[in-house]
């Protein structure tokens, strides 16, 4: 065939420049649309230039070595006839005439080895490299979790940066095809690595189109997810690359049989050539069954109907997007080319048909769902058990330890009897040196120094706020009647945080940190609901709490001990104060109720004293008058019962022995003292005509003493 490799040549140099211009215009549009997939694919589009450049060299050398192959058989037609005129020896011309075919072989023993190698290391460190760059450092991850992510280009830009990518796809896969197609021939077999890459080029642009439209509205996930996965096909195509350079080094080598180079992706060649696996496995089938399966008509059958049946399925596939399911507890908005048709009556829950995705879909809404919207604060991460459920978090909460995963303090207003202008902690504290120097300054100057670092009576403390809310309203919170809101709930985020920043900075520290918590979530909770009804946002408010308020834990300047404990050691004097009060007011009435009670014990005593005397004296004078008056009836006789009467109540609880004679010294008496334990009957007798009792011997004898 002659000069066939031309448009082999002409088709590497086109795709060639293609492929670079393509990779200039895509990082043209990842730095106008700030999208990382998109920077990604443009060192994708970078990677097959080197394929095409290689080929454009295999193929340049093709052709130099057929016109030097048509040149050698005219020279020999020549030769033979007689009319060679050169003056150089005929076997000198041939090997001359052989040289690009020399080049040749040594290309393509060597050079695409070497490409090979180039292009996998390409792959392979832009990968890494590029996967370094999607990995956000320490300060953009503070960055996302605090709400403050890289923001892709306006709405405009994306739409116009998409249909940028649908055209290069487009013209891309004019040439991959075309190229994929002149594959089919031996002489061009060489092309499948150039068309298969630039499909996978293809495949990356449509895929981005469609992202790019999925970010205008808000969903940023799928972009960051096929940066990564670009990512991830590059680090495929760099390994699969070195495999083959591997494996090829032990393959047998055939004259005359292609040899297939390593930088041709078998991985992409099943995109670009599904074909090729029904061969291979018909070929695989051929080998085990013993004949050729694929000359069968099933297998022409299936041959000739798997890209009808694919392309069915894929319709089928797409024809599901008619059905839509809203979620029970949840409305949805009919919306076609965007724009709603059904707010005032939205679909319940349920199955509803509409027509195939772009032209409608169906918004769905949550109404029954409460939203949680918290300010202030950021929660751990949930712990969870063996299986899947949240383990509950019984750790005491104290204001010197951390109990949130991030915190935001807020400022405070202080009471005007606890507030400080701040100078003595500036300057004595912080700048000692300074505060030495602006002493020494002028009275005049010395004012206007210290004036710099006089700040208001202001503090700070840690509020942790939680509201829930419910959308009311669809019509309202979903598209607006007057207003429309991109992202309600991160404006209904940033109207609590606005609210709650206001209303602490016009606050008492002590009503927040004490009696004015119920009324400070009851006027948040006013404050909230009417300025989303003054933006017509269609929620309602349905409770608003605080979940705690405290100082700050770590301290400022770098201080080692913290606001909290600090504010814990205030705490603690002052309850400590105030337990040393009421110890002495409580010794104070202890000492007051004892004096009372021995102050009343006296006068009591004196009353009793103040009766007792003349009582006692009255007695005694009436008594010595019945004395005197019995003394003068019988003086005898009252002296001698006064005698036993003294004896009686003296010496109570002895025996007693009575004489009675006058002639005692000249008796002698003989009295039993021993003591008997059993009285006998005389001694009961007696007892009885004594005491005139009339019981029995028994009773008298266990009641003698």
């Amino acid at each position: 065939m002659k000069l066939s490799a031309r448009r082999a040549e002409l088709l590497s140099l086109a795709a060639l420049l293609l492929q670079a211009l393509f990779f200039l215009l895509t990082l043209f549009i990842s730095y106008r649309t700030g999208s990382p997939a998109v920077r990604v694919e443009a060192w994708h589009f970078l990677g097959g230039t080197g394929i095409w450049l290689i080929l454009l060299l295999q193929f340049h050398q093709r052709r130099m070595a057929e016109e030097e192959r048509l040149d050698a058989e005219q020279y020999r037609r020549l030769h033979r006839e007689g009319k060679d005129t050169s003056v150089f020896e005929g076997k000198m011309i041939e090997e001359e005439l052989h040289v690009a075919g020399r080049r040749l072989v040594w290309l393509e023993k060597y050079l695409l080895a070497v490409f090979g190698v180039f292009i996998s290391v390409y792959h392979l460190a832009m990968g890494i490299w590029l996967y370094i760059g999607l990995t956000p450092t320490d300060a953009e991850a503070a960055g996302q979790a605090a709400g403050r992510a890289s923001e892709l280009a306006p709405g405009e830009v994306l739409l116009s940066a998409a249909a940028f990518l649908v055209g290069m796809a487009l013209v891309s896969f004019l040439i991959s095809r075309y190229a994929v197609g002149m594959s089919q021939r031996a002489e061009w077999r060489p092309l499948r690595a150039g068309g298969s890459y630039l499909l996978s080029n293809v495949l990356a642009c449509l895929s981005l189109a469609v992202i790019l439209g999925f970010a205008k509205f808000g969903y940023r996930l799928p972009e960051q997810v096929t940066a990564y996965v670009l990512v991830a096909l590059m680090a495929v195509i760099g390994l699969e690359i070195i495999l083959s350079l591997l494996l090829d080094a032990f393959r047998p080598r055939i004259k005359g049989q292609y040899r297939r180079a390593a930088y041709e992706s078998r991985l992409l060649g099943l995109f670009s050539e599904p074909g090729g696996i029904l061969r291979t496995a018909a070929h695989a089938i051929d080998y085990q069954f013993g004949f050729k399966v694929s000359e069968t008509w099933f297998y022409k059958l299936i041959e000739r109907a798997v890209v009808p049946l694919l392309l069915a399925m894929a319709f089928s596939l797409y024809m599901l997007s008619s059905l839509s399911v809203v979620p029970p507890g949840s409305v949805g908005v009919l919306e076609r080319w965007g724009r709603p048709l059904n707010v005032d009556s939205p679909y319940q829950s349920g199955l509803h048909l509409k027509f195939p995705w772009p032209i409608d879909t169906i918004r769905k809404f949550p109404v029954d769902k409460v939203h949680i919207i918290e300010v202030g604060f950021e929660r751990f991460d949930p712990k969870l058990d063996d299986r899947g459920r949240p383990i509950p978090d019984k750790t005491p909460i104290l204001w010197t330890k951390e109990h949130w995963k991030d915190e935001y303090p807020f400022m405070v207003a202080v009471s005007e009897d606890e507030g400080a202008t701040g100078l003595e902690f500036a300057l004595g504290e912080q700048q000692p040196a300074l505060a030495t120097e602006i002493a020494a300054l002028p009275e005049e100057q010395e004012a206007t120094a210290k004036s710099e670092f006089e700040y208001e009576n202001f503090d700070i403390l840690v509020v942790a706020l939680v509201m829930h809310y419910r959308i009311k309203d669809v019509a309202q919170y979903g598209y607006g009647r007057d207003y429309c809101y991109q992202d309600p709930h991160e404006l209904l985020q940033s109207i609590c945080d606005r609210q709650v920043v206001h209303y602490a900075a016009h606050s008492d520290i002590d009503k927040l940190l004490g009696p004015g918590r119920y009324e400070t979530t009851q006027a948040l909770w006013g404050k909230i609901q009417a300025e989303a009804d003054q933006r017509r946002m269609g929620v309602e408010i349905v409770f608003v709490g605080l979940e705690s308020v405290h100082p700050p834990i770590k301290g400022p300047y770098g201080s080692d001990k913290g606001v909290a404990e600090a504010f814990e050691d205030v705490i603690g004097a002052h309850q400590e104060r105030q337990a040393l009060v009421l110890m002495a007011q409580g010794e104070a009435q202890e000492k007051l109720a004892r004096a009372e009670g021995e102050s009343n014990i006296l006068l009591s005593q004196a009353r009793a004293y103040a009766f007792e005397r003349p009582t006692v004296e009255k007695a005694r004078a009436e008594r010595f008058t019945q004395q005197l008056l019995a003394f003068s009836k019988g003086q005898q006789v009252y002296l001698l019962r006064e005698f036993l009467s003294v004896l009686d109540n003296n010496v109570p609880k002895m025996r007693k022995y009575m004489i009675v004679s006058d002639k005692v010294g000249h008796l002698v008496l003989e009295i039993d003292l021993e003591e008997r334990l059993e009285p006998d009957l005389f001694s009961d007798i007696l007892y009885r005509a004594e005491t005139g009792d009339k019981t029995g011997p028994e009773a008298i004898r266990n009641r003698r003493p």
